[in-house]
């Protein structure tokens, strides 16, 4: 998953999360939410909108989104203060658990492409190299015969 597919999907999802957190009921009591929870979820969600179209900067929102989402399951899960700010716990601690760990290994993972950069790098460095030194004359050669 790149970081512009994760943005489109976290964006899509919790802009979803966030508008049904503002009518009352329409979750069922899977999560509990509040017009607190709701307007950051929808924050969120507009924002990897944004960085999916480009109005932002995809691997911004994605390390963001991992702080973010990470922040809000620690609070979630320190009793007492889930209730003080919003309900965060319960399924919210598991939801955005499980979304600041995502986040965070698309933002910071291994990269397929980078390393094909590389190799590719490599390789025209060698071949710029054995062309120099031929041309120069730096590579053996056979000599020929001393004529007599």
């Amino acid at each position: 998953m790149t970081p512009c597919s994760l943005a489109l999907v976290l964006g899509v999802v919790y802009l979803g999360l966030g508008a049904l957190g503002l009518m009352p009921g329409a979750l069922a009591g899977l999560f509990p939410e509040s017009p607190g929870l709701a307007l950051a979820h929808l924050a969120m969600g507009a924002w990897g909108l944004a960085a999916y179209v480009g109005r932002a900067p995809v691997q911004a929102y994605a390390r963001s989104a991992a702080y973010v989402f990470a922040a809000l399951a620690l609070v979630g899960m320190v009793h007492g203060l889930d209730r003080f700010l919003m309900p965060l716990d319960g399924p919210n601690v598991w939801l955005h658990l499980a979304t600041a760990a995502v986040a965070g290994f698309v933002a910071w993972g291994p990269d397929s492409r980078e390393r094909r950069w590389l190799a590719r790098d490599r390789r025209r460095s060698n071949r710029a190299r054995a062309a120099v030194e031929r041309r120069h004359g730096t590579h053996k050669r056979r000599k020929a015969p001393a004529a007599a």
